[in-house]
């Protein structure tokens, strides 16, 4: 909670979510700069402090901003650190894709005030469209990457972190991953600093800071040296350590896995010698050689991808056990459970328990529950503008249908099906560029509002610039929705809570060199499925600003507003002829096989269900 992540009480212990400890951490380190795109798994980072800035104002200052990109908030953390003040930047494990440009020149420049990337990896991808180890950014960049194994450690290496890059002059990157930034666990706080939020005079560092190649070239080297020099810190460093145990066989255990590992040794009744490992890269060379020499069998137990694994079985003679010869998963999140089957099987014993039965039967449990795919929310403008979508691709026999990430993505499910096409942030407009040459059918693709900021603009400039003929759907819900209803240059609304000025997206559109350019709003389908039709016939690229308030958020303004929301009901006029449930089906609906009633508890009075009633069916709600 906000007030135990703010509490100035040295040595108290709180109990915090993985990310509101990251973001203390950032906070008893003195920040003076933050940054940040929303991205599940890293997200509350960014919202905690964004509320904290607020509440510290005063006694501990720094400046906090929801950037329009990845790569644009790593830029503006950069600036920070050049000047000497500390910055912090966060993001989800695909946005260090988006911010790897500035990432790996940044790395010769080096840091002088503490510089840190928070990358929130996601195995299992539960919110995200690939599984994705980030460890590798660390070797291909030549930068130091450090991986916590609990929610106290989350806190201290986040703090720990500001002071190794000041050290060794390097930008720091902190991995973390779902189920360390959504675990809760006791913190211990340490001081939180009294600081103004000062500005500081220039001073010109071209030698290092302007990476032309005669300089990057001297760089290159000095780089190589600072990782050097931190590898021999992580060799004596106290976030590695050695736990003793019985027997040849061993464990090296990373960041969380090492919980897992730990609990499963203790189901299993065995206590094992134990390196824990949370320096990522480099790797502490010379403590790996040294417990591996010790042991004739090696269990390593990492998430995602064999890092750890692939240079300990270079480095040594001894068996290693891990994901490559099938010990360990290869592929998603480890629990204890997966652990423990692991190193039950190297050492030749059975497991606690019989895992498999336990499996076998919570599935068949499954079963027996009513099934809950995610939908969009009841009202959902983008249920409004799916709907419309897809009565123009029936009339016109086919269509292209290519779309972003977002919660927009869940119009790939029936009846909605708006969805043929989905790659990455911004890639809806990019890929409608190249099906714009090669197809006969018409491609409407649709993108977010935050979204197309983040990485939908330059795509349309080259749709203006080569003459791609296509509709381009902007799906405004004025907020990030999918991430928890961050602010972007869109809505008017920065981080802090401060106000900043909207920029309009049919501006930058038309900035862009397109001519058709109409907002509608798509809670009025007819008028939405007319537009659409104009916008298919126009030659060129096309674009509808489909806008009207996340649905959540709007509920939210009419309560703050005193409004009534009146919710909608089927009257006695319903014929069954199914089509809102068939084409539409808002969450509200309901069909129990004799008759079809709405939800008055989820209703939120968008009336396009009541719209879309071939027989006028769908009334409001009298009130009694």
């Amino acid at each position: 909670m906000l007030k135990d992540v703010v509490k100035d009480a040295e040595g108290e212990k709180v109990f915090l979510l993985g990310n509101e400890a990251i973001a203390r951490g950032a906070i008893e380190a003195g920040i003076d700069v933050f940054a940040a795109y929303p991205g599940t798994p890293s997200s509350e980072i960014a919202d905690t402090l964004s509320s904290a800035c607020r509440v510290l104002r005063g006694k501990m200052d720094f400046y906090m901003e929801y950037s329009s990109n990845e790569k644009v908030a790593f830029e503006v953390a950069i600036g920070a650190s050049l000047v000497g003040k500390r910055a912090m930047v966060t993001m989800k494990h695909v946005g260090v894709n988006v911010a790897a440009d500035a990432l790996f020149s940044f790395a010769y420049v080096g840091a002088r005030g503490g510089f840190v990337l928070v990358t929130a990896d996601d195995p299992t991808m539960h919110s995200s469209q690939n599984e994705q180890d980030n460890r590798w950014y660390g070797m291909a960049a030549k930068l130091p990457v450090v991986e916590p194994s609990s929610v106290q450690e989350a806190k201290d290496y986040a703090k720990l972190c500001f002071e190794l890059s000041e050290k060794f002059s390097l930008p720091m990157i902190f991995r973390s991953y779902t189920r360390l930034s959504h675990a809760s666990g006791l913190v211990e706080l340490g001081k939180i600093p009294e600081k103004e939020f000062s500005r500081v005079d220039w001073e010109k560092h071209p030698d290092t800071d302007v990476v032309l190649p005669a300089h990057a070239r001297r760089l290159k080297p000095v780089l190589l040296e600072k990782l050097s020099k931190i590898m021999s810190y992580f060799n004596k460093s106290e976030i590695n350590w050695i736990d003793d145990g019985d027997g040849d066989t061993g464990v090296i255990a990373c960041g969380l896995s090492y919980a897992y590992a730990k609990e499963a040794m203790e189901n299993l009744g065995v206590s094992l010698p134990t390196l824990k490992l949370s320096s990522m890269h480099p790797l502490p060379e010379k403590l790996i050689e040294d417990f591996v020499s010790q042991m004739k069998r090696v269990i390593i137990v990492e998430e995602v991808d064999p890092f750890v694994e692939l240079h300990v079985r270079a480095m040594t003679e001894a068996e290693v056990y891990g994901k490559m010869n099938g010990y360990m998963p290869m592929n998603y999140e480890y629990d204890i459970p997966r652990v423990e089957v692991g190193i039950a099987r190297v050492l030749g014993i059975k497991p606690s328990r019989d895992y498999e039965k336990i499996t076998a039967k919570a599935a068949k449990i499954s079963t027996k529950a009513p099934p809950r795919p995610p939908v969009l929310c009841p009202g959902c403008p983008h249920s409004a503008s799916f709907y419309a979508i897809r009565r123009v691709v029936d009339m016109i026999g086919n269509a292209a249908l290519p779309s972003d990430i977002g919660c927009y993505t869940l119009g790939i499910n029936k009846p909605l099906e708006g969805v043929d096409i989905t790659i990455c942030m911004g890639a809806s407009v990019g890929v409608s560029n190249g099906l714009a040459h090669v197809l006969n059918d018409s491609t409407i693709a649709t993108i977010g509002d935050s979204t197309f900021i983040h990485a939908g603009i330059p795509a349309l400039i080259n749709a203006v610039y080569n003459n791609a003929k296509f509709v381009l759907v902007i799906l405004d819900n004025s907020t990030t929705g999918m991430t928890g209803h961050q602010p972007h240059p869109g809505t008017g609304v920065r981080g802090c809570g401060e106000a900043g000025k909207a920029v309009k997206i049919e501006n930058i559109v038309r900035g862009c060199g397109v001519s058709f350019v109409e907002v509608v709003n798509p809670y009025n389908v007819r008028k939405m499925i007319d537009t659409l039709k104009r916008a298919l016939d126009h030659d060129g690229v096309a674009v509808v600003i489909a806008r009207q308030p996340c649905a959540i958020l709007w509920t939210r303004a009419r309560k703050r507003e005193g409004k009534k929301i009146i919710p909608y009901t089927v009257t006695e006029d319903c014929t069954l002829c199914m089509e809102c449930v068939n084409t539409f089906a808002c969450p509200a609906l309901i069909f129990d096989g004799e008759r079809i009633a709405i939800d008055q508890s989820l209703c939120v009075g968008c009336a396009v269900c009541a719209k879309i009633c071939p027989n006028r069916a769908i009334k409001p709600r009298k009130s009694n």
